[in-house]
């Protein structure tokens, strides 16, 4: 119960019957002849005493219950502070346990603290053991990989270069041959520029041979013989002569001929047919006669020329689709890209195409399996696809379109 909430004792009631009672001793006082006797005296002393003491009742009670409620107040408070000190007590004990836990984690991060540094060592030098398998690893199959296109290359190179020194050698040749042939057209000019001056001049001199003999006469007079024609002599020259030696373009020299007689016209010379295979033969002897005659000079019958060999093809070039290794079927069905390229740092490789998610417009990236190595795999496609291979979503690699079928695996090798 608290004392704040009960009613006071009233003053008033106390208050007017002290008056009453000191209004009744003043009136015995008074009326009463003789007050001081004994028995008035005795009533006037006590209506007085009754008096103070009812005017002093009041004052006492609430004294009492003031101290009464200062004391349940005390009370109060030390309950109060009794109970901060009980929780106080209990923060204080949880706080120490929490001081003693805390410790012991100290104590224990201190323990751990100090085998930490070896710790890290054991972990640094299992790292270090793991980065060099690793690297080692990479390294082997980089060799392998190395020596496997070395041999490729170096097969197609030393190909290229039998290729290349067989070209070069049959190019020497015709070009040899060509020389020979220009030298040996150059030495024929000359001879023929000489040739024909001196069948100028001797044309020449048969014309003036023919108008000084002068023409037959037509009607010989009857009983006469007609005077007899020398037969000329036959023009024809002997065959040329061309030696083993001999460039197929040299003609034989010119040889002289008898000129006709002044009596009849010469025939007009023929001009000599090479043979087909050269042969060594004689010149027949010119028979006595006039001033010879040179023939007009042979045709020029040049030999045929082997025609040159085709051009080698483009060895060094392989098509795509012979370079790609044949597909092959994958063990989850899936279909799958793997693709062989060194691209250096920072770089990444991109797939278009239709198909499977792909697009023309935006390339898809492919995923770093290790170094060299790209792999693009999927499991949604139904159909071919067909792909391009770029670096960066920018530079087209030089393999041309590539064709996927649905749960197979490829792997292809790609230079930029």
């Amino acid at each position: 119960m608290k004392f704040d909430d009960a009613p006071r004792l009233p003053k008033l009631p106390f208050i007017l019957g002290d008056i009453a009672l000191l209004l009744l001793a003043w009136l015995i006082a008074d009326r009463h002849p003789n007050p001081f006797t004994p028995l008035p005296l005795l009533v006037i002393t006590g209506c007085v005493v009754a008096g103070g003491v009812a005017l002093m009742i009041p004052f006492l009670v609430n004294y009492v219950r003031d101290q009464e409620e200062t004391a349940a107040a005390l009370r109060r408070e030390l309950g109060e502070q009794f109970k901060r000190l009980m929780t106080a007590s209990e923060h204080l004990q949880h706080s120490t346990a929490q001081l003693k836990t805390i410790e012991e984690i100290a104590t224990k991060n201190l323990q751990a603290a100090e085998k930490l540094p070896y710790r890290l060592q054991e972990k640094i030098a299992e790292f270090n053991q793991q980065l060099a398998e690793t690297e080692n690893e990479e390294k082997e199959a980089l060799e392998s990989e190395l020596a496997a296109l070395r041999s490729a290359e170096g097969e197609r190179l030393a190909t290229a270069a039998d290729k290349i020194a067989r070209t070069a050698t049959e190019y020497a040749k015709l070009e040899a041959d060509l020389r020979k042939q220009l030298a040996a057209a150059a030495q024929l000019e000359e001879k023929l520029a000489g040739a024909l001056a001196a069948v100028d001049s001797r044309v020449t001199a048969l014309n003036a041979a023919v108008k000084a003999a002068g023409p037959a006469p037509v009607n010989p007079p009857p009983g006469a013989s007609p005077p007899a024609l020398a037969e000329p002599p036959s023009a024809e020259p002997p065959p040329a002569v061309i030696s083993d030696t001999a460039s197929p373009f040299e003609a034989a020299p010119p040889v002289s001929a008898p000129a006709a007689a002044p009596a009849a016209a010469p025939k007009p010379p023929r001009k000599p047919r090479a043979p087909k295979k050269p042969k060594a033969e004689e010149p027949a002897a010119a028979p006595p006669g006039p001033e010879p005659v040179a023939p007009a000079p042979a045709e020029l019958i040049a030999e045929p020329v082997a025609d040159e060999p085709p051009m080698p093809e483009n060895f060094s070039q392989v098509s795509p689709e012979e370079g790609r290794p044949a597909p092959t079927p994958s063990a989850d069905g899936r279909t799958g890209l793997t693709v062989v390229s060194y691209i250096g740092i920072g770089n990444k490789l991109y797939l278009r195409g239709e198909g499977a998610g792909l697009s023309w417009d935006k390339g898809v990236p492919l995923q770093f399996v290790s170094i060299g190595r790209w792999r693009w795999e999927t499991s949604a496609a139904t159909a071919p696809v067909n792909c391009k291979i770029y670096k960066n979503d920018k530079i087209e690699a030089p393999l041309g379109l590539i064709t996927l079928a649905p749960g197979t695996e490829q792997e292809v090798t790609a230079s930029f």
